[in-house]
């Protein structure tokens, strides 16, 4: 009998797996080993209060799924202290009185999104990544002195990419010859363009990339999720993943790239797209995405409203059928082209997002193809981890490897 038992703690172990990833300082809001959690943080009250916890899958339902309510006391010092037993690996939101919401999470390693792809999703890469290359770069040049010096020259690039749209981006590049290492850094969605500052990492080319109609190439209507629901031919993010990955055929073609050390990161929309281009072109080495967008559209409409919410809105307009729309996505959820990833990741995210939710992030993490990967969790963070001074530098330590 005591056999038994300890071969089942052995199981259960190893179905837990060991966290890969750990918290920047703040509130231990994010729980990496197995229960009993308790929950120990700073409110902005004393005395009585209600707590509910409800599960993140179902915030935008109408009856959220509430998995523990209790009444709870903070100090005269304002920390409150909370045993919360076991909880399922997961995201949870805390509600305290009327106004207070803060997210929690359990276990993110063990966070299940399986992979829906279709069976011809592989196909149907393929055939697109064939005709991009069929489309000659043509490459265009334009400088940008105010973003130059003697030690980095900056040029404004524009080149052919799928269906003969037009990317490029902003290439900062060393004067002296040689070969350097290159940093591709993709752009969030309808993110600013900025120049890189010359005189900074003088041993290192960097790009940053912009997709069609984005960046440097923005048009007048700044959303861009919900064009060509119609079919997976049409669909925005087929043109633009395909132009995350001419950014490393733009690449390949300088003398001074080193090919051999090329990596990638970006936020947010610029996270969805280094998972991408890492997934369709492997002379990516190592990537750094942060908050990343598009993982499980399923359950990113169960969790927030944009911007699937928005996505069946103009579905619903076109009349086109929702279910279909579920399907053609597939080819695109970023949870499904992550298994094609192979080289090592970083991923960053920030507990309180409200726009790229942590499940989602997670949805993309766990499905990630890398024998080498690990994360970096904020827990105040929002969507902005552009803004974490903790982040950048986890973030370049872990590419200087590359």
């Amino acid at each position: 009998m005591k056999r038994y038992f300890l071969l089942a703690a052995l199981a259960l172990a190893a179905c837990s797996p060991k966290p890969t990833g750990t918290s920047a300082d703040g509130p231990a809001w994010l729980f990496l080993e197995k229960g009993p959690y308790t929950l120990e943080t700073k409110v902005a009250f004393t005395g009585p209060a209600t707590m509910q916890l409800v599960t993140d899958l179902s915030l935008m339902a109408d009856k959220p799924e509430v998995v523990l309510e209790k009444q709870v006391e903070a100090g005269e010092d304002s920390v409150l202290t909370v045993a919360l037993g076991k909880l399922k690996p997961g995201f949870y939101e805390v509600r305290l009185r009327d106004s207070i919401r803060f997210n929690i999470g359990v276990r993110p390693d063990e966070v299940k999104s399986p992979v829906d792809a279709p069976d011809d999703m592989r196909e149907f890469w393929d055939i697109t990544l064939s005709n991009l290359k069929q489309i000659p770069l043509e490459a265009a040049w334009e400088a940008v002195p105010e973003a130059s010096n003697e030690v980095r020259e900056s040029y404004r690039i524009s080149y052919k990419s799928f269906g003969g749209a037009i990317a490029g981006g902003l290439l900062c590049i060393p004067v002296k010859p040689g070969k350097y290492p290159v940093h591709i850094q993709y752009m969030g969605y309808g993110a600013d363009v900025y120049n890189f500052d010359p005189s900074a990492n003088p041993e290192r080319i960097d790009f940053l990339v912009s997709v069609r109609d984005q960046g440097i190439f923005r048009d007048s209507e700044a959303r861009w999720i919900d064009r060509g629901l119609d079919s997976r031919e049409n669909f925005y993010y087929r043109g633009a993943f395909a132009d995350a990955v001419s950014a490393i055929d733009f690449i390949a073609t300088l003398d001074k790239a080193d090919m051999d050390h090329v990596v990638a990161y970006g936020e947010s929309q610029g996270g969805a797209l280094t998972v991408a281009a890492a997934a369709l072109d492997h002379r990516i080495k190592a990537i750094a995405p942060a908050v990343p967008f598009l993982g499980d559209y399923r359950d990113y409409y169960k969790i927030v409203w944009w911007p699937v919410h928005e996505v069946m809105e103009t579905a619903d307009a076109q009349g086109l059928d929702r279910e279909e729309v579920y399907k053609m996505l597939t080819y695109f959820d970023i949870k499904n082209l992550a298994q094609w990833v192979e080289c090592p990741a970083y991923m960053a995210f920030g507990l309180q997002d409200p726009t790229c939710p942590p499940h989602t992030n997670f949805a993309i993490y766990n499905n990630l193809g890398s024998s080498e990967k690990h994360f970096w969790c904020v827990p105040t963070c929002g969507h902005a981890m552009w803004k974490e001074p903790s982040w950048p530098p986890v973030r370049d330590e872990f590419l200087a490897r590359f």
